[in-house]
């Protein structure tokens, strides 16, 4: 059975917004690991589905890179503890997200 990945990615980002949700909510530390370690496994699934996206566009190497250095970093910083880390995480994401839209906006791929 074929795993559509446009569906598993939109309910990955729906499960992180509601356990980021529950973490505001409750307060609860085991909560907030689990809406980390839900961050890195949505990044590296957003860099799968990026770097999979059937264009010739270096923007597509740069979005999913991103993705997929947010998702490492994010699991880094959780073995090792390194706030700077955490920052590379968020700086990756952010890195990832501008080349996704900027690529979306000279294509018309949208995987997710």
């Amino acid at each position: 059975m074929d795993i559509d990945t446009r569906t598993l990615t939109q309910a990955g980002l729906i499960g992180y917004v509601a356990l980021v949700v529950a973490s505001i909510v409750t307060g609860n530390p085991t909560v907030g690991l689990a809406v980390d370690i839900a961050f890195g496994v949505v990044s590296l699934l957003l860099g799968v589905v990026t770097l999979r996206i059937p264009v010739d566009n270096q923007l597509k190497y740069v979005a999913g890179g991103g993705f997929l250095l947010a998702g490492l970093a994010q699991f880094a910083e959780l073995v090792v503890g390194d706030p700077t880390i955490g920052l590379a995480s968020t700086l990756f994401l952010l890195g990832g997200l501008l080349g996704y839209l900027v690529l979306r906006r000279q294509t018309d791929a949208a995987p997710f």
